[in-house]
C-alpha cells in the first residue's frame, strides 16, 4: 500500500521541464525530472481492491531547459486502484503546471495522467490538454515513469481512516510540447 501511494504520488509530476533552447512558438522535445511529494488517503473498497485518493507536487526541471521551459511548479489529484492480491495498480490524475503567475505573465497548463504497474513503478501517458495566460493553445504529450523512492501510512484515529505520505521521482524522458 505505501509503495502503490507513492507510486500514485509520483506518477503525476508532470512536463514542462527538459528541452532544448529558450522557448518560441513551436515544437519542443522536453527530457524532464520532478521529485514529488504526496498525501491521500487508502479506502478500502472490495475485499482485495484499495482506491488511493489524493495529489502529490513538486518542481519539473528540464534538461537543458531554457526560457518557459527552465523549470515548473506542478500540483496532481488523482486516483490509485491497487489489486492487493496481485500488487497491480492503475493511476489516473489530472495536473496544474504553472510558471509565473504575474498578471498578465501568467503561464499555466493542463494535463492528464495515465499510468498502470506494479506498487512503487508505474509507466504511463501524459497528454497535455490547454492552458491559460502565455501558455494559452499549449498542447503534448508523451511517455512517463514514475518512481516513489519514500512512503509513510498512519491511522487517523478519529476517524478510522488511513491516510499515506509518500515521495518519489516522476520521468519524462521525452515529451513533446507545442507552445503557441
Amino acid at each position: 500500500m505505501k509503495q502503490t501511494l507513492k507510486a500514485f504520488f509520483l506518477t503525476t509530476l508532470l512536463f514542462l521541464t527538459a528541452g532544448a533552447a529558450a522557448v518560441t512558438a513551436g515544437e519542443s522535445t522536453l527530457k524532464i525530472l520532478a521529485p514529488w511529494q504526496g498525501h491521500g488517503q487508502v479506502f478500502k473498497v472490495a475485499p482485495n481492491k484499495i482506491k488511493i485518493v489524493g495529489s502529490f507536487d513538486g518542481i519539473m526541471y528540464i534538461d537543458n531547459g531554457k526560457g518557459d521551459l527552465d523549470a515548473a511548479v506542478f500540483m496532481c489529484p488523482g486516483t490509485e486502484y491497487v489489486n492487493l492480491d496481485t500488487k497491480k495498480a492503475t493511476i489516473q490524475a489530472d495536473c496544474v503546471i504553472t510558471k509565473g503567475t504575474e498578471k498578465g505573465n501568467e503561464k499555466i497548463a493542463y494535463a492528464t495522467l495515465n499510468a498502470s504497474g506494479e506498487m512503487g513503478v508505474f509507466d504511463g501517458e501524459f497528454k497535455i490538454i490547454g492552458g491559460e495566460g502565455n501558455w494559452k493553445g499549449i498542447s503534448g504529450g508523451g511517455k512517463v515513469a514514475l518512481r516513489t523512492a519514500l512512503g509513510d501510512i498512519a491511522l487517523n484515529k478519529k476517524t478510522g481512516e488511513i491516510i499515506n505520505k509518500a515521495a518519489g521521482l516522476a520521468v519524462w524522458p521525452g515529451l513533446k510540447v507545442v507552445l503557441p
